[in-house]
């Protein structure tokens, strides 16, 4: 079975490791972008994803670039304690949480993909359709800087973000995701180790909310918010 995967987010590159770990080696990831960069801020990883990613192979390197948060602490907007309780190992699971840079978990599932795929990460791929075949196979067509392509496969998996022109291909009707009217403003920066250097904090109340929790281990700490 042939499959393509749109996408080479966190997402994609997972969903492509997977498929073939189960034994579908014809898995092929295809990436608008001319290269992976290691984009975005902080993402935690909690005890069932790291579960996935052990499987796969990739969560000691991931670990070693991030923290293993043992608590989640709460507080009100002027930094009074509201409760405190065990996160990952600490909490009982069989896997830790873990707090990483984004672009280091992308950057370290790109080398595994293309470790392990038989076919490279094909970059400046921009899917523009996908056309279903009699036969029951799939056609996806991309535009690169050589000109228009076209592929052939038995599936198709869109994993293209939440802008997908999978999705909005096939779902037109669906229209653009829906805005809660909510902002959230993210960062990183370089810090002296808050608390015990493994904790993270939600402070805030009903209006406002403040999260913040250390992603890497070296000092100063990176803290992503």
């Amino acid at each position: 079975m042939k499959i393509i995967v749109i996408g080479a987010g966190i997402g994609g590159l997972a969903t492509a490791i997977s498929l073939h770990e189960a034994g579908l080696r014809d898995v092929t990831v295809f990436e608008r972008s001319s290269a992976i960069r290691g984009l975005g801020v902080g993402i935690n990883l909690l005890p069932h994803a790291m579960r996935e990613l052990t499987e796969l192979g990739v969560a000691d390197t991931i670990a070693a670039a991030g923290v293993t948060p043992t608590t989640l602490s709460y507080f009100t907007r002027r930094g009074q304690a509201i409760w405190s309780e065990p996160r990952g190992l600490d909490a009982g699971y069989h896997w830790p949480q873990l707090s990483v840079h984004r672009g280091r978990l992308q950057l370290a599932l790109r080398d595994l993909a293309e470790a392990r795929l038989a076919e490279p990460i094909r970059l400046g791929h921009r899917l523009i359709a996908t056309t279903s075949n009699p036969d029951g196979t799939e056609t996806a067509r991309f535009a690169t800087d050589d000109g228009e392509v076209e592929e052939t496969a038995d599936v198709i998996i869109g994993a293209d973000g939440i802008h997908s022109a999978l999705r909005a291909q096939r779902f037109p009707d669906e229209g653009a995701p829906p805005w809660s009217g909510l902002t959230l403003w993210r960062g990183t920066a370089r810090i002296p180790a808050f608390l015990d250097g493994r904790t993270m904090i939600m402070a805030g109340d009903g209006e406002q909310k403040f999260v913040a929790y250390p992603c890497r281990r070296r000092m100063p700490t990176a803290a992503c918010s």
